[in-house]
C-alpha cells in the first residue's frame, strides 16, 4: 500500500511540473489565450440563408451487444482532482439500455453554408476531467470555444483524424489550458473530423466534425438526433459517423413535403473497440 501511495504521489508531482509549464507558457493563464489561427485555413463557399425548421430525424442504434457490457469505468491513477467527482465513464460508447447510440453525427451531403448561424460560438468545456459535450458537429468557417472549468491544468491537442483509423492523424495544434478560466477560440475551414485529446489526462477525448453546410446533427443519449434546417424536396445521400467505426454508415433518403426519417443501425461486431 505504501509504495502505490508513494508511486502515485511521485506520479502526481510530474503532472504539476507538466502543469506549471503548461502555465509558464500560456501567457494569460485563465484568461483567453493566443487565437492562432492554429488550424489550416481554405476558401469558404458562398453561406446563404437555410430555414430553420424540421426537415429530418430518426434514431440511432447499435445492436449485438447489451449496452451495460460496454459501460467502462476510467482508471484516473489516483488522480486526487479527477477522483473527487466520482465515477468517470469512458466516452467510446455512450449506449441506452434500449441500443440507442449516442454521439454519432448525422449529415447530409450536398449541404450549403448558412448565413443565418449564432453569432455566439459552440462550446466545449472541460469540466470534470471529461470534454463537454463529447461530439460536436458544425459548419466549414464556424469557430468553436474550448474552456478550462476545472482548478486543474488541462491540454488540447487537436489532431485532424484519419477516417478508416480509430487513432490515426495528423496533430495540429496543441492548446494549453493550465488554469481555471483559461479559454482559446479556433476557426474550422477545412470540412474533416477533428479529434481532441488532453495529454495530462489520456482519458480525456472528443471530437468536432466539420461538415461541409448547415445538415448535421449529433445523437442524443437515446440516440435520436433531428436536423431543424430545411432541405428541398427530392433525394439526398445521408451518413452516420461514431469514432468507433471505420466507415459511416450512408443510405439515400427522400425529402417529400419538407421532412423525412432515416434510422441508422450499427452492429457491434464492427467496431474497433470490442
Amino acid at each position: 500500500m505504501l509504495r502505490r501511495v508513494t508511486q502515485d504521489t511521485s506520479r502526481q508531482a510530474l503532472l504539476t511540473a507538466f502543469g506549471v509549464v503548461l502555465c509558464l507558457t500560456n501567457t494569460s493563464c485563465g484568461k483567453m489565450a493566443d487565437n492562432g489561427p492554429h488550424l489550416p485555413q481554405a476558401p469558404l463557399a458562398p453561406a446563404v440563408e437555410v430555414a430553420e425548421k424540421p426537415a429530418l430525424s430518426g434514431k440511432v442504434t447499435l445492436q449485438g451487444i447489451e449496452a451495460e457490457k460496454l459501460r467502462k469505468v476510467v482508471d484516473v491513477g489516483g488522480n486526487p482532482f479527477c477522483t473527487g467527482h466520482g465515477e468517470i465513464i469512458d466516452s467510446a460508447w455512450r449506449v441506452a439500455p434500449d441500443g440507442g447510440l449516442a454521439n454519432v453525427v448525422i449529415t447530409v451531403e450536398g449541404s450549403p453554408r448558412a448565413s443565418n448561424v449564432s453569432a455566439t460560438s459552440p462550446l466545449i468545456d472541460q469540466t470534470h476531467c471529461e470534454f463537454v459535450p463529447n461530439t460536436l458537429a458544425v459548419q466549414a468557417g464556424q469557430s468553436v470555444r474550448f474552456h478550462n472549468s476545472d482548478l486543474t491544468f488541462h491540454n488540447i491537442r487537436i489532431a485532424r483524424h484519419q477516417l478508416g483509423t480509430s487513432h490515426g492523424g495528423e496533430n495540429l495544434a496543441n492548446l494549453a489550458q493550465a488554469s481555471q478560466g483559461d479559454a482559446n477560440v479556433e476557426t474550422f475551414s477545412v470540412p474533416g473530423i477533428y479529434r481532441l485529446e488532453c495529454d495530462v489526462h489520456r482519458w480525456m477525448k472528443a471530437w468536432v466534425y466539420v461538415h461541409e453546410g448547415i445538415h448535421s446533427a449529433v445523437s442524443a443519449a437515446d440516440g435520436t438526433y433531428r436536423i431543424d434546417r430545411a432541405l428541398a424536396d427530392g433525394t439526398y445521400t445521408v451518413k452516420a459517423w461514431h469514432p468507433q467505426f471505420a466507415e459511416p454508415l450512408s443510405q439515400t433518403v427522400t425529402i417529400a413535403n419538407g421532412t423525412a426519417k432515416a434510422d441508422f443501425t450499427f452492429a457491434h461486431a464492427k467496431a474497433f473497440q470490442l
